[in-house]
């Protein structure tokens, strides 16, 4: 996948995580899910895991690459100009 394709698909994520977050549909309901937890508690437990999910795939798809050969060879270099 493309570096610029993945940046998109993690902003597409981030903003249908922030569209979900607001769980008006939520607000009503007052019966418990799982016999103990609330319906809108729930619903935010299942939001932060989503967010994981969605910085889990950024650190993948669109972090910079960053290759120790060059930045070994660039620190060599850099020494023996100092020298």
């Amino acid at each position: 996948m493309q570096k610029s394709k993945g940046k998109w698909i993690v902003f597409c994520l981030v903003v249908l995580l922030v569209i979900l977050h607001q769980d008006v549909w939520n607000w009503d309901k007052k019966e418990p899910v799982f016999g103990f937890m609330p319906v809108a508690l729930l619903w935010h437990a299942c939001i932060s895991i989503g967010a994981s999910l969605t910085w889990f795939i950024a650190t993948k798809v669109a972090w910079p690459d960053f290759d120790e050969e060059i930045a070994a060879s660039a620190r060599q270099a850099q020494e023996e100009q100092g020298s």
